[in-house]
């Protein structure tokens, strides 16, 4: 939880490599079909083929505008050529360049706008200005097309979340989690051969622990990248322990045009990321992940973890509900009731609470509703509607709430797997190739306890037919304008003692 079949675009603009592609960059000349293996060959190409001076024209424009500027020009002049513009007849000024338009990429895939650094301008000392690209980042997320996939969130929510991982609690209380740190760090040490030699990327790298763990099992580079103020302690604690040869600290979005450029156009072997939040994809994290994939994964590469699935199971415990809900408390202080306070606690009628569920109080089935498979689930596929069905158990009463959790399985192999029926507290024990763990109530406590979402008071008190199925779906749904946030609403329809009983429950998570 440290720091998503639909386009995926980086916030650079949709730069991305088709994983069937060669890993060998070509570039495509500005003005005709010709590509070349380099740049210095392809300008010298338009020069002498379209006459057009390419070269002291990014002198000209980088001196004015600087690096955004030359990123405009190659796109304004991919458009010209698109327009069948004659290359000696075009003029182009930094008053032609001002439009924001330009910062769209014309090209999808032009990896001429990754390797422009050798040809810009010196503007400072005779050495290069090293461009902060934040005003870029921003300009272009106002023009990217509707049809790219864009991230979707405010400035100030995203600022805000990664403002909340800058400091030392949140990280110790992640790494203090052993059924998350050890579950990472025992997949790593059980399978360091396909670590060994290999190119790690690790995204929302936080304090550098699974970067470490990575180094430290063979990689030859780890790409460790976090736009929080993290990174900073993060590149100290890399080379406090000796291995800032190996994993380099990256401050910035996984998706940004100076991450990318950072990390070059070769293609990474292995992807890391601990990204699961509170019901698994509260704070949307997945997403950067999955454009990381997209951007920099080679074909047959590893996603670590590689599966989740989202679990459900109902809830029955007055007890419990009356604690968590302020009912107890509530209801008589110092002689008086103040029940229209209830629910006034964690657990109330408009969040998705976040509790450690007793396994006492869970009355039936464990359903799985929806799995992720982190090399092939699009972005378009993190808001959903999946059913579920549930046997309740021959004790069940009153329907009370519904407990959500995931488990998730670390496998040493790109394949398919079918893991919906699948036990990841005894998944090894049973001879399973790979690792494992759950974050539901029948193992050890993790900080993502389990998400609770209390059943409306009408539907509360209604009873349920002890051992009858009961039938439903689960849907999540990034909320409007904030992409991290999610709403979950759960539908379900069974036997009561008295009839049929159906009910509905909908809960927010920002």
């Amino acid at each position: 939880m440290s720091d998503s079949d639909s386009e995926i675009a980086s916030s650079a603009g949709s730069i991305l490599e088709d994983a069937s592609e060669p890993d060998v960059t070509s570039f495509k000349c500005l003005f005709c079909e010709e590509t070349y293996d380099d740049i210095k060959t392809m300008f010298a190409h338009v020069e002498a083929h379209h006459s057009f001076a390419i070269l002291p024209t990014i002198k000209s424009i980088g001196t004015e505008l600087e690096e955004i500027g030359v990123i405009k020009l190659i796109n304004y002049l991919r458009l010209q050529s698109q327009a069948k513009s004659d290359p000696k007849d075009i003029r182009v000024t930094p008053e032609v360049l001002q439009d924001d338009k330009y910062l769209v990429p014309t090209l999808p895939d032009d990896p001429l706008l990754f390797e422009l650094g050798d040809f810009m301008p010196n503007l400072e000392s005779g050495n290069s200005k090293v461009k902060d690209y934040a005003d870029y980042e921003a300009a272009l997320s106002q023009n990217i097309p509707d049809e790219v996939g864009k991230a979707g969130m405010s400035d100030d929510r995203d600022e805000r979340y990664f403002e909340s991982y800058k400091g030392n609690s949140i990280h110790r209380e992640m790494i203090e989690d052993k059924v998350r740190t050890e579950g990472y760090q025992h997949f790593i040490t059980k399978y360091a051969s396909l670590f060994k030699d290999k190119v790690v990327l690790d995204v929302g790298c936080g304090t550098g622990i699974l970067s470490l763990f990575c180094a430290r099992a063979g990689a030859k580079k780890v790409f460790a990248v976090d736009n929080s103020e993290i990174a900073k302690r993060a590149r100290e604690i890399v080379r406090k322990n000796g291995y800032d040869n190996i994993v380099e600290v990256v401050q910035g979005r996984v998706e940004d045009f100076n991450t990318q450029r950072t990390i070059g156009t070769s293609k990474v072997d292995i992807i890391i990321s601990e990204w699961m939040g509170y019901g698994l994809l509260f704070e949307g994290m997945l997403d950067s992940v999955l454009r990381a994939r997209d951007l920099y994964l080679k074909p047959g590469g590893l996603m670590v973890p590689s599966h989740c699935m989202l679990r459900i199971a109902p809830v029955s415990d007055h007890d419990w509900i009356s604690e968590s809900t302020g009912e107890k408390f509530w209801k008589d202080v110092y002689g008086f009731d103040f029940s229209p306070m209830v629910p006034g606690g964690a657990l109330n009628e408009h969040e998705v609470g976040v509790f450690d569920v007793s396994p006492k109080a869970i009355c039936g089935e464990v359903s799985t509703f929806y799995e992720i498979d982190i090399s092939r689930v699009t972005v378009e596929h993190l808001d959903f509607t999946a059913g579920f069905e549930i046997t309740l158990a021959k004790y069940a009463g009153a329907l009370n709430a519904f407990a959500i959790w995931f488990d998730t399985f670390f496998l040493p192999h790109d394949a398919m797997a079918d893991l919906s029926t699948a036990d990841a507290l005894s998944w090894e024990q049973e001879g399973n190739e790979g690792t494992a763990f759950s974050t539901g109530p029948y193992g050890t406590a993790t900080h993502w306890h389990q998400a609770v979402l209390l059943v409306g008071k009408d539907d509360r008190g209604r009873s349920v037919k002890a051992g009858s199925t009961l039938k439903g779906t689960v849907t999540y749904k990034k909320r409007r304008r904030d992409a991290r946030g999610i709403e979950v609403e759960i539908r379900w329809e069974g036997e009561g003692k008295d009839g049929p009983v159906t009910g509905r429950v909908s809960r927010t998570m920002a």
